[in-house]
């Protein structure tokens, strides 16, 4: 199921889709970190982890924004990170079939769009 990004508003939601793609990417070529990333709860006394939490946070509030200026970024910005932080675990834990790149991104870019109502 490929994905034709060219009416307004979907190609926003292409781009979105493409970040929502490295993201999964990422977890799957380096399982290890990713886990150790998101293994424990954010140390609110540890700078750095408090300030890259903010940071991932930041980026997806304005791709949002800057994507779908008619929405709630508050609202949508967690929803499309729980949804893509989950998926990134389906695919470690081997709920997911992972075989092939083509069937991962075309997977991933479909939850998106689905979750915007595209």
């Amino acid at each position: 199921m490929r994905m034709v990004c060219h009416r307004e508003g979907l190609l926003s939601a292409c781009q979105l889709a493409s970040v929502a793609v490295a993201y999964v990417q990422f977890a799957l070529e380096q399982p290890a970190l990713f886990r150790i990333m998101f293994g424990e709860p954010c140390d609110r006394d540890n700078e750095e982890r408090v300030a890259a939490t903010v940071a991932v946070s930041l980026y997806l509030h304005e791709i949002v924004a800057r994507c779908f200026p008619q929405s709630d970024p508050e609202a949508l910005a967690p929803a499309i990170w729980a949804l893509v932080h989950g998926l990134a675990f389906l695919y470690l834990d081997g709920k997911l079939d992972a075989a092939t790149p083509a069937a991962l991104v075309d997977r991933v870019t479909a939850s998106i769009h689905s979750l915007l109502g595209l």
